[in-house]
């Protein structure tokens, strides 16, 4: 049994190995998300979470987010493609490795995968 921390709510859990296999949720279409630790409920702003999220090639999110949490995004394998904020038609290119850190309320996106698709990691957090 993992034990939590009193002050995060984190468990602590020691290297393991991640079964790439099962355990997706699909999140939106050539898009799915692994839960490595945490959970977050949004209704009472509290909560941390780190996945995996796996686009498969040219899966996209057409729509801009914005969401009232902490996120880090790493870009582990891959491309992924983020529209520019000043030029909303023109894609910027994110080879792997990249990274992103937002704060609550960051507008971003839209997102497409490269042609090979894309591997990140994200953090997402209340604070």
């Amino acid at each position: 049994m993992h034990q939590r921390d009193a002050k995060t709510g984190k468990e602590h859990k020691e290297f393991f190995n991640i079964d790439m296999s099962s355990g997706w949720e699909t999140i939106a279409p050539g898009i799915e998300a692994k839960v490595l630790a945490g959970s977050m409920d949004q209704t009472i702003r509290k909560g941390h979470l780190n996945r995996i999220v796996r686009w498969a090639p040219h899966a996209e999110i057409a729509e801009i987010r914005e969401h009232d949490f902490y996120e880090e995004v790493f870009v582990a394998n891959g491309v992924l493609l983020v529209a520019s904020q000043d030029e909303p038609a023109r894609f910027d290119a994110f080879v792997a490795p990249a990274f992103a850190c937002r704060p609550p309320h960051a507008k971003h996106g839209p997102f497409k995968a490269g042609p090979q698709g894309c591997l990140l990691f994200e953090s997402q957090f209340y604070y």
